[in-house]
């Protein structure tokens, strides 16, 4: 009975990551189709402006930027393969103060701008989820 039940428990569990591969790939014209608003020309005022919101000392933070790019983030193949965010993505290392003065190790992040607004912000290990549109 344990045995079957192993069995049944690897089967499901091989079942539910073979369905949770990537979402296919979509067709240049779709890539070409989405709107990823304005080119970012501000783009490092945009970033301090929005992590100014939740540090502790905004004006002690230290920056590294790169350059934006645009690219989206699609629904994993269960949710249709659709674009869930499109926009320009802009990689960041930021070293701030903690509550006793002394900075922290720095983070490497990612936001996602649009229009001049930033939506997102994405971890390190979220970056493979970003779909470059070139």
């Amino acid at each position: 009975m344990r045995k079957a039940a192993f069995f049944l428990s690897g089967l499901g569990l091989l079942i539910f990551f073979g369905c949770a591969t990537t979402a296919p790939p979509l067709a240049q014209e779709e890539v070409q189709r989405i709107d990823y608003g304005t080119y970012p020309e501000n783009y490092e005022a945009l970033i301090k402006s929005h992590f100014a919101k939740t540090l502790l000392e905004s004006e002690a933070a230290q920056y590294r930027f790169g350059k934006p790019y645009a690219g989206f983030i699609q629904h994993g193949p269960l949710l249709g393969g659709k674009v869930l965010d499109a926009g320009y993505f802009a990689e960041v290392w930021l070293k701030a103060k903690d509550r006793s003065g002394g900075y922290l190790p720095e983070k490497h992040l990612a936001v996602l701008m649009k229009n001049g607004e930033v939506l997102l912000e994405l971890t390190e290990e979220e970056f493979n989820t970003i779909k470059r549109a070139q």
